[in-house]
C-alpha cells in the first residue's frame, strides 16, 4: 500500500498518512478526555450527595452509582485501546513491511520517521492513561476514604464488652463467645452441650464486608512503593499482595482458606503476565 518510493527515495503519501493519522489520534483522545472531564465534573458532587444520604450501612446506592461511572470510564479506555491497535499499531506494521531494506538510506530514514510517529502517538496515549487514572481516583475518592480502622477497633471493643454476657437458652448457663464472629454461628453450651445461635451485630457483619478494604488501607504504602517504582518492580507488588492478604486474614481469620485460594489465583495471574 505504501510501497511508492520514487527515484529520489521519497514516499510523500506515507509521510502525509503519518501526519494525518497522528492528528486524528490526538483529536480523538482530546474528545475522550473532554467527555471524561465533563462526566466527572457532574458526577463527583452527585456521588458525594448519594453517599451522605444513603442510610444503607453497605452504601449500595453509592456503590451502584460508582460502578456505573467506572464502567463508562473503562469503556473510554477500551475504545482508545481499540483505535490505537487498529489505526496506529496495525498501520505501523503495514507501513514498515513496505519500506526498502533497512541497509538502504531510504529504508533507514523512513524507519526513523515511523519511530518518531510511533513514539508521538504512544506518548500521547500515556498522557490519556494518566488522565484516566486520575479520573478514576477522583470518582473513588469522591466520598472521602472511610476510617475503616477506627470502625474495626470500635467493633472489637464492643465485642469485648458483650462476649461474656450470653446465657444458654436451654439450661441458662453462662456462655463466653470464644472470638469475634461475623455471621450467625452455633455456639456449644459448655454445661448441657446444646447449640445456641450467636448473631453478630450489624457493625460486626460490616467488618466482614469491609475486611479487604481495611487490609488494603493498612498496606497502601506498599502499593504506593510499587506504583512509584520505575520500571515497575514485580517483587514489590508480590510483597504488597502477600502483606495485604496477611492483614486480611488477621481481620477475618475464619476466611483464611478461601482467602488463600484467592491469593494463589491472583499471584499466578500476575506471574503469568509479568515474567521475571
Amino acid at each position: 500500500m505504501f510501497n511508492l518510493f520514487n527515484k529520489k527515495n521519497e514516499n510523500l503519501a506515507l509521510i502525509e498518512e503519518m501526519r494525518t493519522r497522528q492528528e486524528r489520534w490526538f483529536v480523538f483522545l482530546e474528545k475522550l478526555e473532554a467527555r471524561m472531564e465533563e462526566m466527572n465534573t457532574a458526577a463527583v458532587p452527585e456521588l458525594q450527595n448519594v453517599f451522605r444520604q444513603d442510610t444503607d450501612p453497605y452504601k449500595r446506592a453509592h456503590i451502584h452509582m460508582l460502578s456505573g461511572l467506572l464502567g463508562q470510564i473503562n469503556q473510554m479506555r477500551n475504545k482508545a485501546n481499540e483505535v490505537k491497535e487498529e489505526n496506529i499499531v496495525c498501520f505501523m506494521q503495514e507501513a514498515e513491511a513496505s519500506l526498502p531494506s533497512i541497509i538502504s538510506s531510504a529504508g533507514s530514514e523512513y524507519r526513523r520517521k515511523l519511530y518518531t510517529f510511533r513514539m508521538a502517538c504512544l506518548d500521547r496515549h500515556n498522557v490519556f492513561e494518566d488522565k484516566i487514572n486520575h479520573a478514576i481516583s477522583l470518582l473513588q475518592g469522591a466520598a472521602g476514604e472511610q476510617d475503616l480502622e477506627s470502625a474495626y477497633q470500635e467493633e472489637l471493643a464492643a465485642f469485648e464488652r458483650i462476649r461474656d454476657k450470653f446465657s444458654c437458652k436451654q439450661c441458662g448457663g453462662n456462655i463466653t463467645i470464644p472470638r469475634m464472629f461475623f455471621i450467625d454461628t452455633y455456639i456449644t453450651c459448655p454445661f448441657c452441650q446444646s447449640q445456641n445461635t450467636f448473631s453478630p451485630s450489624t457493625g460486626a457483619r460490616m467488618v466482614l464486608h469491609q475486611a479487604r478494604s481495611l487490609a488494603e488501607q493498612r498496606t497502601a504504602h506498599l502499593l504506593r512503593s510499587y506504583e512509584a517504582s520505575s520500571p515497575k518492580n514485580p517483587d514489590l507488588y508480590r510483597h504488597y499482595l502477600r502483606c495485604m492478604f496477611d492483614e486480611w486474614n488477621k481481620i477475618v481469620p475464619d476466611m483464611v482458606v478461601e482467602n488463600e485460594k484467592f491469593y494463589e489465583r491472583l499471584i499466578n495471574e500476575y506471574n503469568i503476565n509479568h515474567h521475571p
